[in-house]
């Protein structure tokens, strides 16, 4: 039977936040990206009955764990075959929404991997020791000024960090090893935060082809039975930093 159809391409480039970050994304080094946008995309492509597959093409370090875990749902939902296709990598939060897709194209120089979290916390207390500046901090819990930079922290709430991560950090695992139906000994392999070159991350079953874009589209092709198609670009649509600085600014 002679089909024709359209397959979607939805970007994932940068770092994954919930509501995108403009002013930052005016630096390429930290160029951010909205999942709440990209969900936009995807319910739209759930929506649109000529839309045959989907090609979620990512070249992201990851993000902060919700709006990964949001995306990668919202994946899952669509009725339709999904291939990830890796440009430079996928890691961390980024391979949490690769793996929700039925099938992850890579590069043999793509980087995979870092299953992982990290919790990052600056302490300036010596410093401002040293120049004599003091910060007087009123809380009504003994946890509410958790994080401060302002002064050392404390075991207890070092103790109570270390129990977050551990959960999420769980819970990212057993989202993975559920999505790429890993054995036991490939998950304690990633769970390590290693990351693997495509060629590598075949081996442990962290992706399924080695190949580029036109690989991936090969296969969504062969998926899909369409004799012919049209590609709906989402990249055309995203919102463009600058635009978003200035109705922020005018907004002010």
């Amino acid at each position: 039977m002679f089909r024709r159809g359209k397959i979607a391409i939805i970007p994932i480039k940068g770092v994954i936040t919930t509501e995108g970050a403009p002013i930052l994304s005016l630096f390429p080094w930290r160029k951010v990206i909205s999942s709440t946008e990209i969900i936009e995309f995807l319910e739209e492509v759930k929506r649109k009955q000529d839309t045959k597959a989907v090609l979620v093409e990512i070249n992201s370090p990851g993000g902060t764990p919700f709006p990964c875990k949001e995306i990668a749902e919202k994946i899952k939902e669509i009725d339709k075959p999904t291939v990830a296709w890796v440009r430079e990598y996928a890691t961390s939060g980024a391979y949490w929404v690769a793996s929700a897709c039925q099938k992850i194209v890579a590069d043999r120089l793509s980087r995979i991997g870092s299953v992982g979290v990290v919790s990052i916390r600056p302490d300036f207390s010596e410093l401002m020791r040293k120049f004599g500046i003091d910060v007087e901090t009123m809380a009504s819990g003994i946890f509410k000024t958790l994080g401060s930079p302002y002064r050392k922290i404390a075991p207890e709430e070092r103790e109570v960090l270390k129990q977050e991560l551990d959960t999420i950090h769980k819970y990212f695992l057993e989202e993975i090893s559920t999505n790429r139906k890993l054995k036991k000994e490939a998950v304690k392999e990633i769970s390590s935060g290693k990351i693997y070159f495509g060629s590598e991350a075949k081996d442990l079953g962290l992706i399924d082809y080695v190949g580029g874009k036109k690989e991936a589209m090969e296969l969504l092709s062969k998926i899909t039975k369409l004799k012919t198609y049209r590609i709906v670009d989402y990249n055309k649509k995203m919102r463009k930093p600058i635009g978003l600085l200035r109705k922020l600014i005018g907004g002010l």
